[in-house]
């Protein structure tokens, strides 16, 4: 019976917590919020995150862009899954491929392309946010259309 009364009085306190609402005001400095909105702003524009790619050639020289466009044209064709990107860091054109938010992930593309291309290497770097519709396919702005 006491056993039955203690159950009857715990069940009584959870009912009544659950029912209790508590309001919480917060006070803040003003410019907290305002560092807070700009915050927002800025993960709205900005495109890219920190993450993993793979270097697959580096280009110099006379028709180093050519030969760096051609590289990409070859691991778009061969690679769909893979998203190529040639990037101008003077004085060279550089040939990048995937998206990868770490190095594990990157490991198993790099593997397949080290085959064909023994230069290739893992580097960080900024990369897109992964595609999750085909909406998300649009090209960076950075990106540098091939032109004659």
């Amino acid at each position: 019976m006491k056993k039955l009364r203690i159950l009857l009085l715990f069940l009584t306190f959870i009912l009544l917590g659950i029912q209790a609402k508590a309001q919480v005001e917060v006070i803040a400095d003003g410019r907290l919020q305002t560092i807070l909105e700009q915050h927002i702003v800025f993960n709205e524009i900005s495109r890219t995150a920190p993450g993993f790619r793979i270097k697959v050639g580096v280009f110099t020289g006379v028709g180093s862009k050519q030969k760096a466009f051609t590289l990409r044209d070859e691991i778009n064709q061969n690679f769909p899954q893979l998203r190529a990107y040639v990037f101008f860091d003077e004085p060279s054109f550089i040939v990048k491929c995937g998206d990868y938010q770490t190095k594990l992930d990157s490991f198993s593309d790099y593997l397949t392309l080290k085959a064909i291309y023994p230069n290739v290497a893992i580097i960080r770097d900024y990369i897109n946010f992964p595609v999750l519709s085909k909406d998300d396919l649009t090209l960076p702005e950075y990106y540098e259309e091939e032109t004659e």
